[in-house]
This record gives structure tokens, sequence and C-alpha cells, in this order.
């Protein structure tokens, strides 16, 4: 190995050169990369949804439900198929098999439902399809526009501000929800159609024909062909009330005209009412492209909607987000960051203890170093800095300094022994470089088998093994040929005072200075253990068998000895899902959900933020949704967290505020609609971080 590191001390230029340049680059990957929330995930699930109005559970049941399990039979690599037929309301969860090619199956399974489009009953609408990834239930923000304004004056409204949101770059799609379906209503007369002799029947078979779309296949004529169809679609009021009902041999037509009492462009009846803060509301969900970056995104959109609003103040509307992707992004790379700074501080202060201050400052530049090659590789991987990332960023901070730690203090020991520069770097080095490409790649095995994980969980965690192995690996790369050339260039010339050796003992260098005391300990111990090898041995195995114990009981959940949480809650907001007697009215809870929101929002902006309600569906903890008349919601974002003022508690203890929010609102309702026997069951919960998965 001496050999190699010669050779490595003579091209100080070229060594130097590439240290220059895989900075420069990284540095430019962290200003360029994606930033997210969570990393860019495909969970394998499909929600298809059709709306049927009017029908009751048993007609969703039989004519759209199982018609869509039906063309659904045999596709290829479905896990299981859930269903669920409520009153106008059909829902079908699809759920893939882990790591199949869930693009290709959704693509085949779209295709099957649209081609039985025409076998549902006339009244259903089309199927909606829900592809379940990280940018369907992590979107980069939720803007809800809110003031007591009509729907359709919020439509408009949302309308102009979304495109302008499209025009942001990195912005792929701005879905919104909350609107109402317009309607045109048409009343036919009895005595009407007494008179002209039409039935009811007749003249509503005559607008649903009327209607109707039919594609008739394509002509071609030489080189150029067309798509044909047959019928057309209404786009006005006259269009339908001059539809013809009858037409008699004489010439003469009846028409709908002819027929009605009134006609009036309406709402259709809402199975889902949205509201923020207790008032009629629109959202709008800002989903990126996978190459986004969400600060950026977000900064933007919150600009063009401070416009929007001072535009439109005079008409009272109101602007809040009721979820904000940065806030957990600034959050985790304020946590992340810091506690990742504060590592490196303690590295350095240990090595200056130790090694001296040049030594220090040389090992030291080596976290950077790997933190930047290994953005570079993930930006070439398509891999995004996200929480995940940066987590594991801090989990191998105090790992990719060890190679340089051991290199640098063999060398600081050879020089201790008389050497000079260049021989002790030599020497030092290539005495250690196998045992340290050894460690680092046994560490590197240790991560790997996360990748074996399968499913949507399993992309999550193999963010994890793929940062770590980066980072090791351009680590080894610093610490193997770009630290002998620092130490060679910067580094001490010969040992401090107070450092130097007095022998070649392998315990020269510890046996002085700041070490002897520990050291003397250390090597007492190490002589009772190894005179007692086999009780120590026997120690060690049975804490071993206590540890594993523990770990087993507590994931059984027989003793749970430890608190076991695959994924930990998230306190930036929380859930409050309501259950109303059966047969409420969804107006009735609605009212419900308003009042809650509204009681919610009045304790301030110190304790809410804003509270998103949602009558007709509630969001369970793992975000399966449930719809009925009788389910509501409240989803309360809280303030940041320097602006946080609980009155529960003077530490703004989230977990005790929640605990505190429980009593108040259970408390509320109680004295609300408890005399009535009305008063809702409700379940408050934090909101989950992790990925849709199955039971624990």
């Amino acid at each position: 190995m001496r050999p190699v590191v010669r050779y490595t001390l003579k091209q100080v230029v070229f060594m130097n050169v590439v240290f220059v340049l895989l900075v420069v680059a990284g540095a430019f990957s962290l200003l360029t990369s994606p930033v997210e929330n969570m990393p860019p995930v495909d969970m394998g699930r499909v929600f298809v949804t059709v709306l049927y109005y009017g029908a009751s559970a048993d007609d969703v049941e039989g004519l759209v439900t199982r018609k869509i399990e039906d063309a659904l039979d045999g596709l290829q690599d479905v896990e299981y198929v859930q269903s669920r037929s409520r009153r106008n309301f059909a829902s079908v969860a699809i759920k893939f098999v882990d790591d199949s090619d869930y693009r290709a199956i959704y693509d085949e399974l779209r295709l099957r439902v649209l081609n039985i489009r025409n076998e549902f009953p006339p009244g259903a609408d089309d199927p909606q399809f829900f592809y379940l990834d990280t940018q369907f239930w992590m979107p980069v923000v939720v803007l809800n526009l809110l003031g007591d304004l009509p729907n359709r004056s919020l439509k408009l409204m949302a309308d102009e501000l979304k495109g302008r949101m499209l025009d942001v770059p990195g912005v792929r799609e701005v879905t919104m929800l909350g609107e109402y379906e317009r309607e045109f209503h048409v009343s036919l007369d009895p005595e009407k159609l007494r008179e002209l002799g039409v039935t009811f029947n007749q003249a509503a078979e005559a607008v649903r024909s009327a209607n109707t779309k039919i594609p008739t296949g394509r002509f071609r004529t030489g080189d150029t062909e067309f798509m044909l169809d047959a019928g057309a679609t209404m786009s006005s009021q006259d269009e339908v009330l001059n539809i013809i009902v009858r037409r008699d041999g004489d010439g003469n037509f009846v028409r709908v005209r002819d027929l009605v009492n009134t006609a009036w462009l309406d709402y259709r009846d809402p199975s889902v009412i949205s509201s923020a803060n207790g008032r009629n509301t629109l959202s709008l969900l800002v989903k990126k492209e996978d190459n986004g970056n969400s600060i950026t995104i977000a900064e933007q959109v919150k600009a063009l909607a401070a416009e929007f609003k001072a535009a439109h103040s005079g008409e009272g509307l109101d602007v809040r987000f009721t979820w904000d992707s940065t806030v957990e992004i600034h959050d985790s790379i304020r946590t992340l960051g810091g506690n990742m700074l504060l590592g490196m501080g303690l590295i350095v202060l240990v090595l200056w203890f130790t090694l001296g201050l040049r030594n220090a400052m040389i090992t030291a530049i080596g976290i950077p170093f790997a933190f930047f090659c290994a953005l570079i590789i993930m930006r070439v991987t398509g891999m995004s800095i996200n929480t995940i990332s940066l987590f594991s960023f801090v989990l191998v901070s105090g790992i990719i300094v060890d190679d340089a730690v051991i290199i640098l203090e063999n060398t600081f020991r050879h020089m201790q022994m008389g050497k000079s520069v260049r021989d002790a770097i030599v020497d030092g080095t290539a005495e250690v470089m196998l045992p340290v490409i050894s460690t680092a790649i046994t560490t590197i095995l240790a991560f790997l088998p996360m990748l074996i994980m399968t499913g949507s969980v399993g992309e999550f965690f193999s963010v994890i093994p793929l940062t770590v192995t980066f980072a090791l690996a351009a680590s080894l790369l610093e610490a193997l040929f770009l630290l002998p050339v620092h130490m060679m260039e910067w580094g001490p010339t010969r040992v401090p005072r107070g450092m130097a050796s007095v022998g070649e003992g392998f315990d020269a260098h510890l046996s002085q200075g700041i070490f002897r005391v520990p050291w003397r300990l250390y090597r007492r111990a190490l002589d009772i253990l190894l005179a007692h090898r086999v009780k120590s041995l026997f120690a060690v195995f049975a804490l071993f068998v206590v540890a594993v114990a523990i770990l087993v009981l507590s994931v059984t959940g027989i003793v749970p000895l430890v608190k076991v949480e695959f994924f930990p809650a998230s306190f930036f907001r929380y859930h409050i899902a309501l259950e109303m007697p059966a047969g409420t009215s969804v107006e009735h809870t609605d009212e419900v959900v308003r009042g809650l929101s509204s009681y919610l929002v009045a304790q301030g902006e110190a304790q809410v933020h804003a509270a998103a309600g949602a009558a007709g569906m509630y969001e369970a903890e793992n975000y399966m949704i449930h719809y009925g008349h009788n389910y509501g919601q409240v989803v309360v974002t809280l303030p940041a967290e320097r602006a946080r003022d609980f009155p529960d508690n003077p530490d703004n203890d989230v977990t005790l505020h929640l605990q505190y929010v429980r009593k108040q609102v259970r408390d509320y309702l109680q004295q609300k609609y408890g005399a009535e026997g009305r008063a809702p069951l409700i379940k408050i919960f934090p909101e989950n971080t992790g990925p849709p998965s199955g039971k624990d």
C-alpha cells in the first residue's frame, strides 16, 4: 500500500483540483436539487369513485360497484380489491402487488373501467381515478379561498388564481376541491302534460337521449381519417328547452319548453361540503413536478396569493393555507441541520484536544466534502433533498469522519515516533488502509439490507441506505487519497510540545496527555475482563438476551416495555373526526362542523392558525376516507412553533395541548347538542407522517 500513498503524494495539484471541482459540483447540487418534505414514492394504490345521485346503497352496489369489480376481475398483480357502496356513492380501492409495475397496471385498470362506462345507469357520473403517490397525500401547499360568498363566485376567483399558479415553474397540477356541480333544473307542469298527452317518462327519456354522445368509429379517405360520433351534449338552457319530446304526423312538435312550469340553474345536492374557519371555501391543492423545489414553489404561490387577496379585499375574500409542506421542511432542516452542525462541532473539539487544531480542521473538512459528493450522486440518480435524506446525513455524520480520524491518528503516532512528515504519512496511511476500507464496507453492508424492504414503505426507507452508502464512499475516497495530500501541505510539521512520545510502544501516545487517566482505567478494566473471560462472555450474552427479549415483548405488544411506533405522529396539524347519529343530513353535519371550526378559531391565532372542515366524510389515521352524510372532520393547523401560546401548559407542549383540546371539544359539543341527544362521537388524533401501510 505504500507505493499507492507515495504516488498520491506526488499528484498534489491534480488532487487539489479534484477536491475543488467536487466541492463546487456539490455546492451546485445543493442549490439546484429538488427539495421536498418526503421522497416521491408511488403507493401502489388506486381509488375508483363513481357518483350516482338519488340511488340507494343497494342500487349503487348492484348497478355500479359490481360492474367495476367484474371489469377488474383477472387484472394481473392485484393484491386485493376492496369496495364500499353507499347512498349516491361507490368507492373501489385497488392495492397492487408490491414492487410491480404500478403505472402499467394503473393504465390497464383505467382502460377496463372506462370500457364499461356505457354499462352504468344513465344517472351515474363518469368514474374518477385517484392514483396514490406522495404528491396526492402531501401536496406542496393547500390554499383556501374563503368568505361569505356564493360557491359560484369563489369558483370564478379560484379559476383565475389557478391559472396564475399553473404558470409557476415546477408546478405539475393544481386541483380544485369544494366546487359544487351546476345543474339545470326543469319542473314539468302536470296540467300541460295531461293537456298535450305526454307522460313524464317520455319527457325524461327525450332529455336523456338528446344529451347523449356516442362514439361511432372513424372514416378513412385516402391518407386522411376522421373520428365520428353521434349525438351531442347540451351546453345551454335553450338547447334543453328546445328538445323535441314528441313529433306528430302533421308536423307539430311538442318541446320541453311547452311542458315547463319553471326552469332554473342550481347546484346538485352535495355529498361533501367543505368549509374553512366556519366559512364557505374552495381549496386549491398545488402539486409539483418530481424535480420541482417545494420551497421556491411555495414562496411564489404565497406571493401570488397575497397579491390576489389584496386585489379582492373589498369583496370579503380571505386566503388561508391549511397545509404548507415548507413548515415541515424548514423544521427538518433546522432540527437536523442543527444536530449536524453540533455533531461536527463536537468532533472538531475532541480532535482539537487530542491531535491539535490543524489536525482537527483537516479531519473536519472531510465531513462537508462527503456530504457534497453524496449530493452530487443523489442529483445524478434523481434523488431529492428531503426529511429522510437529511436524517440519513445526521445518522452518518459521526461515521464518515472515522476513516479520516484513524488515518490521521496513526500518522500522528508515527510523527511522535520521530519520523519525518512524509514518512509518517506514508507509513501511517499504508498501515491502516485495508482496515479502513474493510470498516467502510462493513458499515455499508449493515445498511444495504434495508433495500430488501418491499412496497411503498421499502421505497421510503431505501433513501437511508443509498444516502449512507454515497456519503461513506465519498469519505473513503477523501480519507485514502485527499487527506494524505492535505496533511502533507497543511498539517503540522512537528509534534506539539507536551505530545512527544516517550517510546515506540503501541500505547505511547495514549499514556500521556489528557488520555492518561482514562487510558489507565481502561487498561485496568480490560485486564480484569481478560482474566475472567468465561464470566465476561456470559454477562455479555445475558445482556444480549435481555435486550432481545425487551424488543420482542415490545414489538409483539405482550408487554410494552418500549414504545413502538413505525412512523412518529406530526403535531403540525391534528384531526377531529366526527360521527353524527345515523340518518343525519349532510347539511346538519356541515352546521356542526362549521360551529366547531368557529369555536376553535375563536381561541386565537396563538392556538389555531386555520381549521379546515368537511361534512360528508372523514379521513382516518391510515389515510382511508370514509364517506357518509353523518360523517365530518375538522383539520386544525397549528401556528408556527415560535408563535404558539397554549394556556393549558406554559411549555407549549403539543401532546399536553391535544389532551386539553379533547376535553374542550367534548364539553363544547355536549353543551350544544347533548340536550337534543345528537352530540356526535369524536376522535382526535395527530396527523400521520408515514405512507399508507397495513396493520401494525
